[in-house]
């Protein structure tokens, strides 16, 4: 699942911040300049940077995956609904899982990638290309 990005391009975004400063409004900003159609889900927000944020994974259209900026609890939470949405892809920002979230998630027959979006994709220059580099080198990082 190390293609995840090459593979999908509609993907919703589970726990995308408000906050304009927040990590994984870096890394959606970052997406959206690379032409991913991105659907935020965020309950506590109608819209983050003029575009429309669904309340519930029941409430997305139809998408390829899903990139998880959430904490483990609710993760844990959103992951059968992801299952029952269709949604078979996800990427687990660093910090969204941990080992009940991964292990539920192989239980419902999630495939899934817990890593950093930056280190992965393959256009995110430096210094993610270095440290892209250093976990090819050392298999560490994943």
């Amino acid at each position: 699942m190390n293609d995840f990005f090459q593979r999908f391009n509609r993907l919703a975004v589970l726990g995308l911040s408000r906050n304009p400063k927040a990590f994984s409004r870096q890394a959606y900003s970052f997406l959206l300049s690379k032409g991913y159609d991105l659907y935020p889900v965020n309950p506590n927000a109608d819209s983050i940077d003029g575009q429309t944020c669904y309340p519930t994974v029941d409430a997305l259209p139809s998408v390829q995956g899903a990139i998880f900026f959430t904490p483990p609890q609710i993760t844990a939470e959103l992951l059968p609904l992801c299952q029952r949405h269709g949604i078979k892809d996800v990427w687990f920002q660093q910090g969204a899982a941990d080992p009940k979230v991964l292990k539920e998630a192989s239980q419902l027959g999630i495939s899934y990638v817990d890593s950093c979006v930056f280190m992965h994709h393959p256009e995110s220059g430096f210094p993610h290309n270095v440290h892209r580099f250093m976990v090819k080198i050392f298999g560490k990082g994943q």
